[in-house]
């Protein structure tokens, strides 16, 4: 082969190389809508799957206790053999199938108080999981706003040392025609150096919230993410004494501690019935052959039936019983207890999300046209700067306002979307 057709041979290899990596990181590049990020996590989000899977666990549990207010049918057969040691008859062996059955009849509350303290846990495992879901909705806003918004401010840390880079050019210039002085070029060039750590910081802020996000959808760390769209504000229609209202007619937290309150309430009655015999039906038929060879004919077997109606009394047990009756006393009012200080802390919770929402709502609807004002301010002072117009300070506290502007309002915006949720996953 002639070197000049070698050398396009290899530009051409080179070239389709070069096209197919670019195709394959095109292709392996997971663009996510909000919507597509969300069911995402449904879908493999591991700690709703175990909430899913405890909700089960406790039907389940209910199911149980609910069958225990049923009889037991049990089967059961054998061979036995019987020798009288005081006669000289040989050994008889005795063939028997018995079918029994069991049912209680009055157990002075001990089955009904169980069955309530599996229905409450039912009902906790269930709540649970609605808040399961609740907290993966948070967790989605948060995961996938948070990453957009550090993006952003990434994005304005760049901007900010870029600036203050041609802060920095601009003085030496002016120091070198005699307009600035030796301490103007020491402060930009000290300025230009802090900016580094801050952009870095805010890229690092970045890519940690990239890899949160792809761990609460289940994705490859490794993977690449690129997101579409942007926070979306919207302020929520609600005062302070609607949402305490909602508060106090539905409330998940609430009634939680309520159920757990009520198990303690119930455990209580429990120990107290284990004080009380129980009342059991018990029916047994048996199929018996006492002949010494096993026989299927029906002559050699004969069926009886009993029936009995007994009684169980544990009336001493070395006070057990009675001690188990006093932690269960004071489980119960030490629950109550818990109860109150649980609503209270969770209205003063209320009270702050809600203020720090109104918070955040005022330097978001005032931030559009502060951060308008601030990148005009900061445009109109480089242009006098380099000019001679304004000192180097003054260029410093326009660009370092403009700053403050663009990252007080992501924060918060940040705040002001989880908070929002928040607040719903409190009064829904």
């Amino acid at each position: 082969m002639r070197p000049m057709n070698l050398i396009r041979y290899f530009m051409v290899l080179l070239v389709s190389v070069f096209l197919s990596a670019a195709v394959y990181a095109e292709e392996t590049v997971l663009t996510l809508s909000f919507e597509d990020f969300a069911k995402m996590c449904a879908d493999n989000n591991r700690e709703f799957k175990m909430a899913q899977l405890d909700k089960e666990i406790a039907e389940a549990q209910l199911g149980q206790a609910a069958a225990s207010f049923g009889p037991s049918v049990s089967l059961s057969g054998g061979y036995q053999a019987v020798y009288n040691t005081f006669s000289t008859m040989p050994m008889r062996p005795w063939y028997a199938a018995q079918v029994s059955l069991q049912q209680p009849v009055f157990t002075f509350g001990k089955t009904v108080f169980g069955f309530k303290m599996a229905e409450e846990a039912y009902k906790i495992a269930s709540i649970s999981y609605k808040k399961a879901k609740e907290k993966l909705d948070l967790d989605v806003i948060s995961a996938y706003y948070g990453a957009l918004i550090t993006k952003e401010l990434m994005n304005a840390g760049k901007q900010s040392l870029k600036s203050n880079e041609e802060y920095y050019r601009i003085t030496q210039a002016k120091y070198k025609s005699g307009q600035a002085s030796n301490f103007e070029v020491l402060q930009a060039q000290v300025q230009y150096a802090n900016s580094k750590p801050d952009a870095r910081k805010a890229e690092d802020t970045y890519l940690l919230s990239m890899q949160m996000l792809k761990n609460t959808a289940g994705i490859s760390l490794d993977r690449e993410v690129e997101l579409t769209g942007e926070p979306d504000y919207k302020k929520l229609e609600l005062t302070a004494d609607d949402i305490k209202n909602k508060f106090r007619e539905k409330s998940d937290d609430r009634e939680l501690i309520e159920s757990a309150s009520r198990i303690s309430e119930y455990k209580k009655y429990l120990t107290g019935a284990m004080f009380l015999p129980n009342i059991a039906l018990a029916a047994n038929y048996s199929y018996i052959s006492a002949d010494s060879a096993f026989h299927s004919e029906k002559s050699y077997w004969y069926g009886m039936w009993d029936v009995m109606v007994g009684l169980q009394w544990t009336f001493f047990n070395g006070f057990k019983n009675v001690y188990a009756f006093k932690e269960a006393a004071a489980q119960e009012a030490k629950q109550n207890l818990t109860k109150e200080n649980t609503v209270n802390l969770l209205e003063i919770q209320l009270d702050q999300l809600y203020t720090g929402m109104e918070e955040s709502a005022e330097v978001i609807e005032a931030a559009g046209d502060l951060i308008k004002q601030a990148e005009e301010g900061y445009r109109i002072a480089s242009e006098s700067y380099k000019n001679g117009l304004i000192q180097s300070v003054d260029l410093m506290n326009a660009e370092i306002g403009l700053m403050r502007a663009k990252t007080n309002y992501y924060n918060a915006l940040n705040n002001y979307l989880t908070s929002m949720q928040k607040l719903k996953n409190f009064i829904e």
